[in-house]
Parts: structure tokens; C-alpha cells; sequence
């Protein structure tokens, strides 16, 4: 139908009616968004029942473990403290225990009962929770350091023959698990594909990359779990976790040797439903970008993209 009128209006005309449908649109996919987040999103602090899926117990039971995790990890921990978070961990653990008992996030659970009765009692640290670490940790030399970090350029022309190993792929994802989220709820997911023809499948659904599509050797969705998300406050923080999840897993497969090109997914809920549909991404996950991954070829050339200067950035109170 766009095309037609397109052939049959004049421009000017079709640029009005462009100019003038464009908020009704906004209105429509934010619409969308926030029913999306409404029917798949957990409920805030305190609302979570027996009644509820195991997503949504994980959700309540994560955040408060974590509260417990970091109360304990503060020079001077307030005593006694999380009379709250243990009477809600006393309530939904053995819900939980009782339909995924061997559930990780029981465990920890566990763990945070037992740490918070140990302090609240006995002013005693549980190390196993809330563990002391050098402050050494991670330092890189800056040579090191800044060669990895101007070395990952966006690749648009990969080695066609060159498979991309998945034991890479695991590696990088294994790296990404240590990317920070709200209150450690780690609700990012990543959907590899590394069939051709799945592959090219794929990227036809996004735009920007159809002048090297062919020679891509995978790609991945990168998704968050919208139900690990609780309450209005939390409506935009899917995308934050995402994006640092996204940006984690780029920088890992950088480090393992594999070049990347992140492609937008600034797609209408019509197209994310239709990759949904070309793929195993579940309704409750939000799809938060894709990523080509393969082998530069041999001499490729990559876009200058010039980086701000520091004090376009950077403010130091």
C-alpha cells in the first residue's frame, strides 16, 4: 500500500503526511512497549506470591539475596539489618526449592538466610557471600590496556573462509558473565547462529548490512529476560543491562580473537515480532541488538570514526 500511494502522491504531499502520521506511530509503539513490559514484567518489592511463575520468584528472590550480599561487603555493616528481606526469603525460598530445586538462585538464597542470621546474631561475616578480595586485581600495564582497547574496530568485511569456532563463541560468553546488572539478576541472553543460511536469513530482518552479510560467519541476538525486571522503576533498566551485557560480550569476543560489527535494532514491534518468529527468541525476551562475528579479511579497511576529544565528555567536580 506505501508503495503505491508512494507512486501516486507527489513528494511534498507524501512528506506531509509523513510528517503528520509520525506521532501516531510514537504512540503506537510506545504502546506496545508498555504493554509488552506489563504482561511479562515481575511486580514490585513485595507483590510476588506463590501464585506467580518461577521467573518472577527468581526475580524477588535474587534481588534480596544480593541486598544481603551487599550489606555484607560495607566497612560497617548495620546491626541487625535485613529484617524484610528475611522474612521474604523465608516465605518464597521453600516455594521456589519445592518447583526448581536445584535452582542456583535457591542456593544463594540459602546462603544469604544463613549469612544474615550470622551477622544479625552473632556480628560474624559470612566470607562465603560477601568474600575479601586483593585490591590488585585487574590491573593491565597501559600498553596492554590500550592496545586492546583501540584494536577492536567494526569489521564489514569478514574472511569467508574462516568458520567462526564455537568454542570461541563460549569462551567470549563464559567472559561476558562477569558483565554487572541490577542487583545481579544477569538477565541478558545471547542466541548464536552460525549456519549460512541462517545467518543471511537473520540480517535480511535488519537494516545496514547488506553489503556484507554474505560473509559473515555468525551473528548474534542479543536479548535481555523482560520477567527478571520488576515494577515501573524498572521499565528502562532492561535496556541498560542489555546494552552492557552486549557491550561485555563484544569486547570478550574481541579478546578471543574474533572481530565484530554491532548492528542496531532500531526496529517497529512488527519486526522484532518477525524475528521472533525466524528464530528461537522467546516473547518475554527483549531484543536489544545484533552482532556480525567472523574474521576480518586479510587488508579489510574499517570506517575512521573519529572519537570525541576527552573534554567533550569528560566533567571533573
Amino acid at each position: 500500500m506505501k508503495t503505491i500511494l508512494k507512486e501516486i502522491l507527489p513528494r511534498p504531499l507524501i512528506r506531509l503526511v509523513g510528517r503528520l502520521i509520525a506521532p501516531f506511530e510514537h504512540v503506537r509503539e510506545f504502546s506496545i512497549d508498555a504493554w509488552r513490559y506489563l504482561k511479562h514484567s515481575s511486580p514490585r518489592d513485595g507483590v510476588v506470591g506463590p501464585a506467580d511463575g518461577v521467573a518472577r520468584l527468581e526475580a524477588q528472590i535474587t534481588k534480596d539475596y544480593h541486598r544481603v550480599e551487599k550489606g555484607l561487603t560495607l566497612s560497617e555493616p548495620k546491626r541487625p539489618f535485613g529484617i524484610e528481606v528475611h522474612n521474604r526469603l523465608s516465605s518464597l525460598v521453600p516455594q521456589a526449592r519445592e518447583r526448581v530445586p536445584q535452582a542456583s538462585f535457591v542456593r544463594f538464597a540459602d546462603d544469604a538466610l544463613e549469612a544474615l542470621a550470622s551477622w544479625n546474631e552473632l556480628g560474624t561475616i559470612n566470607s562465603l557471600v560477601s568474600p575479601e578480595v586483593s585490591n590488585t586485581a585487574g590491573r593491565l600495564d597501559d600498553a596492554t590496556l590500550s592496545t586492546f582497547f583501540s584494536t577492536r574496530r567494526s569489521v564489514r568485511n569478514f574472511d569467508t573462509a574462516k568458520p567462526v569456532d564455537t568454542a570461541l563463541l563460549r569462551q567470549a560468553t563464559m567472559l561476558a558473565l562477569n558483565t554487572p546488572s541490577v542487583c545481579n539478576r544477569q538477565a541478558g541472553r545471547v542466541h548464536y547462529f552460525t549456519d549460512k543460511f541462517d545467518v543471511e536469513r537473520i540480517l535480511r530482518l535488519q537494516n545496514g548490512n547488506a553489503g556484507f552479510r554474505a560473509s559473515v560467519g555468525a551473528v548474534a541476538i542479543v536479548t535481555v529476560d523482560s520477567r527478571l525486571f520488576t515494577g515501573a522503576t524498572e521499565r528502562n533498566q532492561r535496556w541498560v543491562d542489555g546494552g552492557l551485557f552486549a557491550m561485555t560480550l563484544v569486547w570478550a569476543l574481541h579478546g578471543v580473537g574474533l572481530q565484530t560489527c554491532m548492528l542496531n535494532w532500531s526496529a517497529t514491534n512488527r519486526r522484532s515480532q518477525l524475528l521472533r518468529a525466524e528464530t528461537n527468541v522467546d516473547a518475554h525476551e527483549d531484543i536489544v541488538v545484533l552482532i556480525a562475528i567472523g574474521h576480518a579479511q586479510e587488508g579489510h579497511r574499517v570506517a575512521r570514526s573519529e572519537r570525541r576529544q576527552l573534554h567533550e565528555v569528560m566533567t571533573l567536580a
